[in-house]
Order: structure tokens, then sequence, then C-alpha cells
């Protein structure tokens, strides 16, 4: 068994490439039980998982937004407008900041056991002021965090429990720019405690990833900080939801689009592990009775279809590393990804996270227009980086939300190579709990809260067959799916 450390490199990237990843490994299958003996309960909060619960918290804080090209009474009218209609796509250049800012709690919250969904709500502001240019806001958003079953149960504790409890992370008062000011001289190496990060592994895009307002040697004073405030306000539980099963066979097919990415970065190899993990996969849907029915152009992949017992087909395009490698051009791969989630229901993404910023989430044109989807990125730390981005971008005027029209996948813990055959075990239940659906057999047991216990029970035995190198499993769930109407009717 090889590991490797991993954390992202160039793959659609917003701006430079990185060295550093998440620690992979290459497992076999693990045995589990059979799935109908072992779904017999449910795990819900508001996100439904079954190794952590999630909190809804306040964030309030004060960020600077520098606009240097307007005059005291353009940025007076600018002010005026963001106080009218804060949430207008018009300035998100200005209030997206909070967003910057609230990222670098992150470390901060992680020291209290909490994982941040780094992608805020819709802020309401308090003020904004026109200071020597640019604006300063402060600013009130909800957030949402992650807490771990076995931490509160090490500490006695329930999720109510939290409930009031403040953290208080001290902050950049302007993130914009902050990596030109400060190079690395803020950061530290989580994985090697006081270790200092070279600059070539930083980038605007993951430079809260390491943020330490402390490291001696940070030229940030008191002016340059800001101290914000971190509340717990609730844990809410939710009934048992199902995935949108109506809504997935009303054509009487499911369609499904697999990427890899390259995992080894430089020249692209034939034993680089997303093309070991692509072929995995391949196997592993072979022994659930799918066949390959076609070869995609340019030794891209290829398709694969199975006809369930009751008429549902379920037809997927895999694609392996090929073309998303580093030396392919980004507007082509990024073409080439947005080409696939936009035709698909169930999309699976296998790879680096690159810190939350793999650019074509965030297009709401790669998305298919009334369409439900369910979405998988399998990467570390995906429920912080991109749970609220793929919302956003599936919002309409209907749904403010995002929810009605996607189900998210998340993990909140480092992705460990092998993870495509926990996937399997996910997408054998939901194809299985769809074809019932078209059948118009029963579905009770295919339950999100039970498809997602049944993966984190796999996530925790391939972790037990990895031995003393990386112990830990992923912690699986998913988000947006408490109010789906399937299984309400």
């Amino acid at each position: 068994m090889r590991l490797l450390p991993r954390l992202g490199s160039a793959l659609l990237l917003a701006s430079a490439t990185l060295a550093t990843a998440c620690a992979t490994s290459s497992e076999e299958d693990v045995d589990m039980p059979d799935f109908e003996s072992f779904a017999d309960g449910k795990e819900d909060t508001a996100y439904i998982g079954s190794r952590a619960a999630e909190l809804n918290a306040v964030f309030t804080g004060r960020v600077r937004a520098l606009v240097p090209d307007k005059t005291a009474d353009e940025l007076a009218t600018l002010a005026a407008a963001i106080k009218a209609n804060p949430t207008s796509w018009e300035h998100r250049a200005i209030t997206g900041q909070v967003t910057e800012q609230v990222k670098y709690a992150r470390n901060a919250l992680k020291s209290q056991d909490l994982n941040l969904n780094l992608e805020g709500g819709s802020p309401t502001f308090s003020s904004v002021d026109v200071i020597d240019g640019g604006l300063e806001l402060a600013y009130e958003v909800s957030v949402e965090s992650l807490v771990k079953w076995k931490e509160l149960e090490a500490k006695g504790l329930k999720p109510a429990d939290l409930v009031g409890k403040v953290v208080e992370p001290t902050l950049p008062l302007v993130p914009a720019g902050l990596l030109e000011r400060v190079s690395n001289r803020c950061a530290t190496d989580l994985d090697s405690p006081g270790a200092e990060v070279p600059l070539a592994d930083l980038g605007a895009h993951n430079l809260f990833y390491y943020w330490d307002a402390s490291r001696a040697g940070c030229p940030l004073g008191e002016g340059d900080l800001v101290t914000a405030r971190y509340e717990i306000r609730s844990s809410l539980d939710a009934p048992t939801a199902y995935p949108e099963y109506d809504r997935l066979v009303a054509d009487k097919k499911v369609t499904m689009g697999i990427i890899f990415g390259q995992i080894e970065h430089g020249e692209l190899s034939s034993y680089d592990w997303g093309f070991l993990s692509f072929n995995a996969m391949t196997r592993a849907f072979r022994d659930k009775g799918f066949r390959v029915t076609s070869q995609l152009e340019g030794g891209n992949g290829h398709r694969m279809a199975r006809t369930y017992t009751g008429g549902l087909v379920v037809e997927i395009e895999m694609w392996n590393p090929r073309s998303f490698a580093d030396n392919v051009d980004r507007a082509q791969a990024n073409d080439t990804f947005r080409a696939i989630m936009k035709r698909n229901e169930v999309i699976y993404y296998n790879g680096h996270a690159f810190y939350g910023s793999l650019t074509v989430l965030d297009e709401r044109s790669a998305y298919p227009e009334d369409t439900y989807q369910i979405i998988f990125m399998d990467a570390c730390w995906s429920y912080a980086y991109y749970t609220k981005q793929i919302f956003r971008n599936k919002a309409t005027e209907a749904d403010p939300t995002g929810y009605v029209l996607a189900d998210v996948i998340n993990n909140t813990e480092p992705g460990i190579t092998g993870s495509e055959h926990t996937a399997v075990v996910l997408y054998d239940q939901l194809f299985t709990g769809a074809a019932r659906a078209h059948a118009r057999r029963s579905t009770r047991l295919y339950s999100w809260n039970n498809i997602v216990k049944y993966m984190n029970e796999h996530a925790e035995r391939r972790a037990a067959a990895r031995g003393d190198d990386h112990p830990d499993p992923e912690i699986y769930g998913v988000s947006g799916a408490r109010d789906n109407a399937y299984g309400r009717m």
C-alpha cells in the first residue's frame, strides 16, 4: 500500500498552482453486511450524516473592501446602494469580502473541533461606512459547522450542549491582496506545528488554510486585524429524507457523469492514482452488472450502462484524468467539466479539492436548468468548500436556497485514495432505490439517512484496513435533503 501527501494543484484553479495535498492510499474494497439488513435507523440533523452533526451559528465581524478608483462621493453612493440591496450581484466584489474574511476563521474553529463551512450565507450589514480608498462593512452572517460525534462523546456532550458557545477568531481586516502584503510570514503548516509554509505553496486562494496571525514575524499589527465573533445558535434535528427518486426516474433513466482528476502532479503517468481509481471503479461497476457500451474519443474513458429489473436504465460516462491533466489548457478542461455537469443528473468528482477554487462549480451556466442533481465532490473537506457554492448556483427565484434542485454529498475530512470504493457503495444503493421507485416498489430502506450511514461504515472499514497509515476515515453526509418531498406525499 502506497501513501502520498496531497491537497491540490493546477486543475481548474482560479489562480496559482500548489504542491501539497491530502493523503492517499489504494486499499482494495472491504467486506460489508447486506444493505437491507444494515439499514435500520437514521441519524439526522439539518445536515444528514452518521458521524457528524451540523450546528447553525451566527458570525459577526468587520471587513474592509478597497475600491481605490472611486471618489468619496462615488463611495458614498456605493455604500447607500449596498445598504439598500445587500444581495445585489452588482456589488458582489465588495460584499463577497465577507466570505473571503470568514474563511480565515477556519483554524480557530478547528481548534475547537468545529469544521466550518467556508461558504457563508447572505450577510446583513449593520453599517457600510466610507473610508479612505474604500468601504468598511460591519456584518452578520449565518454559517454552519460540523462537529464529529466521537469528539462530542469524548467530552460527554451532545450537539445541543454547544448552543451558546462563542469563539472569537482573529482575522485580517482587509483580506484582498493579503498574500502580497504578508508573503508567508503569517502562515503555519498545520501538519507540522510551528513549521513555515514555503511561499511556493501559497496562493490567494489557500492562504486562509494556513492562517496564523500569532506567528512570530507576522507583520500585521492591531490596525490590520479584527476580532470576529462566532456563536452557535442551534442544532436542528431533521426527519428521514430520501433522494428525489421520482424526479430521477421520470424519463425512465438516470444519467451519471464521473470525473477523475490527476493526483500526482507533473507529467501524467498511466500509474497516476486518478487512473488507478478510474480502473478500480470500472471493475466495481462491472461487478454490479454494468457493461462498457462505448469508448470516449481520445482515450478519455468510456460509457457504461445497466438496465435494472423493472426497466430503469442507468447510463454512465466515465472520464479518466487525461482531459483534466496538469498540461491540459485550463479553458479546455473547464469546458469539458462544464459539459459533463450540464448533461447529467448524477455527478461524481474524484480528485483534489484545490482549497475550494474549482471555478466551474461557481458558474450558474454549468448546471442544467430545472434539473434535480445529486452531486458528490469526493475530495478533501468538500463540505467546507463546495456545498454552498453548488446551492448558490442551483438557486432559483422560487427556491432561493437551491435545495430543491440539488442534494450535495460531501466529506468533512481529508479524502483518501480508494474512496471510489465507498462511492460505489453509495451509487449501488442509490440506483437500487431509484429502480425500486421506477418499478413502484417500496423504497423505505433507501433513505439518505441509511445510505449515508452505510457509506460511513464502509469508510470506517477502509480506514481499519489501512492500519496505522491514515487511520481516520472520511466523514460523509448529504446537504440540501432535509426538506426533500419524496416519501412525504
